[in-house]
């Protein structure tokens, strides 16, 4: 457990001296926008949704322990880096794939992300056991829930997408740099952290309606 702890915040510390080193408000956009999609998935991880529990030998984020429920720093760090950078590299090649893809494009990113995403969550779940899902074995795949194929794969699609038309529509100088008082540093960060958080907006809201007709949740440990 602490080799994969130094080995998430490492990724995360490169990750973010690349970004500041790019002096690309939209690279650091990406990177806040997949670091705090740890603010939905604590409220995922609760007895309506994920109904998942972490490893409590993981280190905490200090202040967040609601009626006993902590959220890791490892795990957030994990979110910026699979969901923030990973997208926002891929998005380079946008324009590439879609000529060689056409109607395929989306299909395709589509069936890769889910795979990618399942195949990372069984590494962590089965493998590393950062974390579990207390859902009927029916609803499992290697310990993972299935129904992350379409949730988090389509958050990786989605945010890959978007960051492709952000870089497209924002026109941010060269070396724009990351001053606060800059327009061009907010007309980069919050479109491209937006487009993150607006895709697990929505799909969140229609992975309600999966889980209100699933019902696949058994008992566990949490309160809420």
């Amino acid at each position: 457990m602490v080799i994969y702890e130094a080995g998430s915040i490492a990724a995360f510390i490169a990750a973010l001296f690349w970004v500041l080193r790019s002096r690309n408000p939209v690279n650091l956009g990406a990177l806040i926008g997949g670091f705090m999609i740890f603010g939905f998935d604590w409220l995922w991880c609760g007895k309506g949704f994920f109904n998942a529990t972490f490893n409590q030998n993981l280190f905490m984020i200090p202040g967040i322990h609601i009626i006993g429920e902590q959220y890791p720093f490892a795990v957030a760090c994990n979110w910026a880096v699979g969901y923030g950078l990973m997208p926002l590299i891929a998005s380079r090649f946008h324009d590439t794939l879609s000529k060689k893809l056409g109607v395929l494009h989306f299909p395709v990113v589509f069936a890769a992300c889910a795979v990618i995403d399942l195949s990372i969550e069984i590494l962590l779940v089965s493998g590393l056991g950062v974390y579990t899902y207390h859902q009927a074995p029916q609803f499992l795949l290697m310990g993972v829930a299935w129904s992350n194929a379409w949730l988090l794969g389509g958050l990786l699609t989605l945010s890959y997408f978007g960051l492709a038309y952000i870089q497209k529509w924002v026109a941010v100088p060269t070396n724009t740099g990351f001053s606060l008082g800059s327009e061009n540093t907010w007309k980069g960060l919050a479109p491209a952290a937006g487009a993150i958080w607006t895709a697990a907006f929505f799909l969140t809201v229609l992975q309600y309606f999966w889980y209100s007709a699933a019902t696949p949740w058994v008992e566990s440990a949490r309160l809420f």
